[in-house]
């Protein structure tokens, strides 16, 4: 069973080494996602659970566990998050129900941690 937890750390660190390194082509990614992020027309927990979609369609494991539990953190629900899985194998087909699948574990282990 995987560690989403341990996965997220992981990511994490490995984001903070390479933005550390390349800390201009960092700083602008980082002002992209918190630009494309706040909210607008769209509210933010939406515009994370597209993000989580787009994911689970193109296969990004990191960017799965990452985009799943900011979802959480601004109050997406686990039926929420279904729906956003949903979403992601309607555009991205077979392989995203495999996808979809470490997306939904995660979301139950990030909102099992909640409690």
């Amino acid at each position: 069973m995987t560690d989403y937890s341990q996965e997220l750390a992981e990511v994490m660190a490995n984001n903070k080494n390479l933005f550390g390194s390349n800390s201009e082509t960092g700083k602008s990614f980082m002002g992209v996602h918190d630009a494309a992020i706040k909210a607008g027309a769209l509210d933010s927990k939406t515009k994370v659970l597209e993000a989580l979609a787009i994911a689970v369609a193109i296969r990004c494991e990191g960017c799965i566990v990452q985009h799943t539990k900011g979802a959480i953190k601004l109050g997406a629900t686990r039926d929420e998050i279904v729906e956003t899985i949903n979403i992601a194998i309607m555009m991205g087909g077979g392989p995203s129900t495999v996808y979809g699948g470490k997306a939904l574990a995660c979301a139950d282990q990030f909102l099992k941690e909640q409690k």
